[in-house]
């Protein structure tokens, strides 16, 4: 039995020995100096990952990191980090044929996005577009988070939005949408337009409030026809609530205000002012607007951008009724040249009325394509503010002959 212990002590104190020294070579990697981080290699020699913590160090001092780096790349050869940094290293030093390979090593051993980073920045350093270009693509189609580092490497290499769309942005919506914003960002409109038009056809509820957004951009442009089709798509794959428009036949938006706004593109925007409540009644359907009489002078609680045939005439057509406004209230509905600001309607009568009324307003459409209609509420000389509310319904905009 002593025998039997004395052998099994040995034994046990070797078991414990190792559990021990390599939880002090893990503490001792730690460490910033090269110094103590080569303790820990030597007493765990197997780890890759401390030969790379090694290699850090020594760069950090100034030394050269490379056989640290192959020893690591050694013991375990599908480390895409360890090829990485071989190739970093090579390429400093200018062996340029060394750097590619170890580079290229890296994306073999990891299908993820910091190797392929990696290749497209080489490539952009050598001023290689043939190579750069795949390298980049292969970048975004593995790539989250914050992509605009590679949207803008991409910008570097060419400032041809086609050849950049072409090469290097894939079919991923969330790249897609990503680069929709980078281009807004950048004011690059233009060259956002195919982007645009691709995240439409792939997109799905998230990405509405970048297409909204970007529509608007393109308002205030002035670039009518590709802000239109990309919300017609958006409507058509019911990702709006919305019918699609028709400047000739079917321009406005939710005339009968069944949906919530979306607040931008083509849809109503509700912009209540200080002293101005908005909302919808639902049975009978109609929209209201209430105003305290503590509003501003001239308010603009409600308006719409109209896509319309330039030189055709419309006709505006309405019902409202009104409660407890004066008959020269102030309240009225205008269309404005949305580029110029011109007002093109005739001349349209004060809103007011206590039982529903219809109504009618016409307009010549500008050459821009595109008006801003708007219900405006002004304070007439020698009158107080009104007190009171408005409902609105079935609204249509038709073309004339």
């Amino acid at each position: 039995m002593k025998i039997l212990i004395l052998a099994v002590i040995p034994a046990a104190a070797f078991l414990a020995y190792w559990p021990v020294r390599l939880a002090w070579a893990d503490h001792l990697s730690r460490a910033a100096d090269a110094e103590t981080v080569a303790r820990a290699v030597r007493l765990s020699p197997g780890d890759a990952d401390i030969r790379l913590k090694l290699a850090a160090a020594r760069q950090a001092a100034g030394a050269d990191p490379t056989a640290a780096l192959e020893a690591a790349a050694a013991l375990d050869p599908g480390n895409a980090d360890a090829w990485a940094r071989l190739g970093v290293a090579a390429e400093m030093r200018g062996d340029l044929r060394t750097a590619e390979s170890r580079l290229l090593e890296a994306a073999r051993a990891s299908h993820q996005f910091a190797p392929r980073w990696a290749l497209a920045n080489y490539y952009f350093r050598r001023g290689d577009p043939a190579h750069f270009w795949p390298w980049a693509r292969a970048s975004l189609l593995m790539g989250y988070g914050d992509l605009k580092p590679v949207f803008r490497l991409c910008w570097d290499m060419s400032q041809d939005a086609g050849l950049i769309f072409e090469r290097a942005i894939p079919a991923r919506r969330e790249v897609l949408d990503a680069y929709v914003w980078f281009l807004m960002q950048q004011g690059r409109l233009a060259a956002s337009e195919a982007a645009a038009a691709k995240l439409a056809a792939l997109a799905t509820i998230e990405d509405q409030p970048t297409l909204v957004a970007w529509c608007d951009r393109q308002l205030a442009a002035g670039a009518v026809r590709p802000a239109l089709e990309v919300w017609n798509t958006l409507c058509n794959r019911r990702l709006l609530p919305y019918a699609p428009l028709d400047p000739d036949r079917a321009p406005l938006t939710d005339g009968g205000f069944r949906a919530a706004s979306v607040g931008g593109g083509f849809a109503w925007r509700l912009a209540p002012a200080p002293g101005v409540t908005i909302g919808r009644n639902r049975s009978p359907r109609y929209l209201w607007v209430a105003f305290s009489g503590d509003q501003p002078e001239t308010c603009t609680p409600l308006l719409q951008f109209v896509p319309v045939t330039p030189g055709a005439r419309y006709s505006l057509r309405f019902e409202y009724h009104t409660s407890e406004l004066p008959p020269a209230s102030g309240l009225r509905w205008s269309v404005f040249d949305a580029r110029t600001g011109s007002d093109l309607a005739t001349a349209s009568p004060w809103l007011s009325n206590p039982d529903w009324k219809p109504a009618e307003l016409r307009f010549a459409a500008p050459a821009a394509g595109l008006v801003r209609l708007t219900l405006t509420c002004q304070r007439l000389p020698g009158a107080t503010r009104i007190e009171g509310s408005l409902g609105l319904r079935q609204l249509t905009l038709e073309r004339q002959p």
